[in-house]
């Protein structure tokens, strides 16, 4: 049989009070601004995903700090991106 450890909060996870916020924060700042309400949340590890059915758009809400050596999308690599002349 196995038996079940704390489940938790796992140290590299958010909490769900963090995700809660970050929801409830993106929700404000949309009906601030005048924009539609999120079809649908997921809440990820690390992150929320609030998607929009009309528009096809998913906003991606990074929560957590990203590990030592994190890359984001367009940092320089090892040379794999191209640069304009």
């Amino acid at each position: 049989m196995f038996r079940y450890r704390d489940l938790g909060h796992h140290l590299g996870m958010a909490s769900l009070k963090q995700k809660i916020e970050a929801e409830h924060r993106m929700r404000e700042m949309l009906e601030d601004n005048g924009l539609p309400q999120p079809d649908a949340v997921e809440y990820g590890y690390t992150c929320i995903r609030l998607f929009f059915n009309d528009t096809k758009t998913m906003v991606v809400v990074d929560i957590d700090e990203p590990p030592p050596g994190w890359k984001y999308a367009g940092e320089e690599d090892d040379g794999a991106l191209l640069e304009d002349p």
